[in-house]
């Protein structure tokens, strides 16, 4: 082998140790984010005026495209909650000349609110108008006004999340709930393919219902407060009894509202005799509280009607 050979052999191989050091710097950070999908928000009509609305019409389907805010970079746009997790009091990466904007979404003011800025005009002459790409079925063009509204609304509204609670206090998280299991005799099943209310019989004479939270600053089982209500609507909630939550002393580990395996901490205990005159479904709400927050009402008046069918029961013959 003559020597210009072997200098591009020797070329050839410094170019590929330093492309796959190039691959190893640049790992996405994100690509380890748990990424967490609600299990029951096919073929329901949501909101236009929520982050499930949004998710659904604009942030998934308009903005979570390929090499765009799919993970690659944030927000991150993937699921409901990676949207409300990389938008609600998150710092921002691009400011317009007069540094203008502290936050994605402030909650209540959209004006001043980067996402709304990144969605009208090129805030510094250089980045553009979002989105920046568009899938060829995309109904943005048609629709633009449209959603750029209900994102000013929901913004206004308070930035409420999943559940219909507003933000924390001093951008400290209010506690999420992670999901709702039951037993009595046996484990109880759910309506509408696991999706809807508990299900059990009223010749049972206990029913314990266990629940998952997380919270980004106190344990669960510290969490304060801990009551459950009951009540005979889902919306206009007025409450009809209210049971203590003992917090378990030994977590529960069972699949949660996400689909993924949870620790139960929380339980309430009571027998469906009592409640034999109500109609038929059952609803109900947990109130607790962090460190840093008042009591967080769980699901809250403003969440979707979907959450709150899965915080129900139905006591059958």
């Amino acid at each position: 082998m003559n020597l210009t050979s072997q200098i591009s052999i020797s070329l050839f191989c410094f170019c590929l140790l330093l492309l796959a050091a190039c691959k190893k710097e640049n790992v996405n950070p994100y690509d380890q984010v748990e990424i967490k999908n609600p299990v029951d928000t096919i073929d329901i009509d949501l909101d236009p005026k929520s982050i499930a609305g949004l998710h659904a019409n604009v942030f998934g389907k308009t903005c979570a495209n390929s090499g765009c805010h799919d993970g690659t970079f944030e927000p991150d746009y993937r699921t409901i909650q990676s949207t409300y997790n990389t938008l609600v009091y998150q710092p921002i990466i691009k400011n317009d000349p007069n540094g203008t904007y502290e936050y994605r979404v402030l909650p209540g003011n959209a004006q001043n609110s980067q996402l709304i800025a990144r969605l009208t005009f090129d805030i510094d002459d250089n980045s553009g108008i979002m989105p920046l790409a568009l899938e060829p079925d995309s109904d943005w063009p048609e629709k633009s006004a449209e959603y750029i509204q209900d994102v000013k609304d929901w913004i206004n509204d308070g930035a409420k999340d999943i559940l219909g609670n507003s933000p924390g206090l001093n951008n400290n998280a209010l506690p999420q709930m992670e999901g709702v299991v039951g037993r009595g005799e046996n484990w109880l099943g759910r309506e509408d393919g696991g999706q809807g209310a508990l299900r059990f019989p009223k010749t049972w004479t206990e029913v314990e219902l266990f629940f998952s939270f997380s919270d980004d600053d106190t344990t669960p089982t510290q969490f304060g407060n801990n009551k459950m209500q009951l009540s005979k609507t889902a919306d206009g909630f007025a409450s009809i009894a209210e049971l203590n939550l003992e917090i378990l002393s030994t977590p529960l580990v069972r699949t949660g509202y996400y689909g993924e395996e949870v620790e139960y901490t929380h339980r309430a205990i009571f027998n469906p005799n009592d409640f034999a005159e109500l109609d038929e479904v059952v609803f109900f709400r947990v109130y607790v509280s962090d460190s840093g927050n008042p009591v967080t009402e769980i699901p809250a008046e403003g969440g979707a009607f979907y959450i709150k069918d899965y915080f129900s029961f139905t006591i059958i013959e």
